[in-house]
């Protein structure tokens, strides 16, 4: 089988240990020795004044080292024994009649266009122009001065706080068609690129967990939460009542056909 150079911008480490030992009922960890094993020859000159020759001996040698066990290696590892089953379900161009056979717990690898939700990249937003506005402020050029400025700013930040402990939503669709989208939450342990990087084509690999029908809609991320945890005191009745806002104002839904996804690995 080729070998894919898989670029990783998430990889959950944990569930693929689970996955391999489940099907190897045994996982390498940390490093392996390797011993190498020789024989060095030694020569001696040896001269005469009628005959000249050499004396040669034998030495054996052996070498031992260890190798890592990259994270990429054990992917792959998975990756093969999962072929070689025939597990993985392939994603790029497919119609509804190859959507209506997916199933639960099926592993599949989608040739996707990822975006994250609006309302989770504003508050990465707020998060990207703190320390601009804290350096303004430092050399005496607050651009909070407006006390309305101020209060939507600094009740972003809190949200942003709670936000920057929950996994990051990633919603995305097969590059090639349309029309059926998919759902992922990352953990953020497990996540080894800038968010902005999980914007744009990549491959989406991971199980099943859940098929949307049509009709049917799920929460992909709201900033409710949020705002209604971020304390009123001191803010004016008006400021409050500009506070209050819909459920359906802060919360993104994706609607059915759609597929929750327990991503493992998105990579280029």
């Amino acid at each position: 089988m080729k070998t894919v150079l898989r670029n990783f911008l998430f990889l959950n480490t944990d569930l693929m240990v689970d996955y391999l030992s489940t099907l190897e009922g045994h996982i390498l960890e940390g490093a392996i020795d390797q011993t190498e094993s020789g024989k060095k020859e030694k020569g001696g000159k040896l001269g005469y004044k009628v005959i000249e020759g050499s004396a040669v001996s034998e030495t054996s040698t052996e070498t031992k080292q260890q190798l890592a066990v990259p994270d990429a290696a054990k992917f792959q590892r998975l990756y093969e024994l999962l072929e070689e089953q025939d597990q993985i379900q392939y994603l790029d161009a497919f119609d509804e009649e190859i959507w209506n056979q997916l199933r639960r717990n099926e592993l599949l690898e989608v040739q996707a266009t990822v975006r994250l939700p609006e309302m989770f990249s504003m508050t990465q937003l707020v998060e990207g122009i703190a320390p601009v506005i804290d350096l303004m402020t430092l050399v005496g050029q607050d651009p909070l001065s407006d006390p309305e400025t101020r209060t939507a700013v600094d009740g972003m930040r809190e949200v942003t706080k709670l936000v920057g402990k929950k996994p990051i939503p990633l919603l995305f669709e097969a590059a090639s068609t349309r029309n059926f989208r998919f759902v992922a939450n990352l953990p953020r342990q497990h996540l080894r690129c800038e968010l902005s990087d999980l914007q744009g084509e990549a491959v989406v690999f991971g199980k099943v967990l859940r098929i949307l029908t049509k009709g049917q809609k799920l929460e992909v991320f709201s900033l409710l939460p949020g705002v209604t945890s971020v304390p009123k005191r001191g803010f004016t009745k008006e400021q409050r009542r500009r506070m209050k806002v819909s459920k359906d104002e802060l919360t993104e839904w994706v609607g059915g056909p759609a597929i929750v996804l327990d991503p493992l690995a998105v990579y280029r």
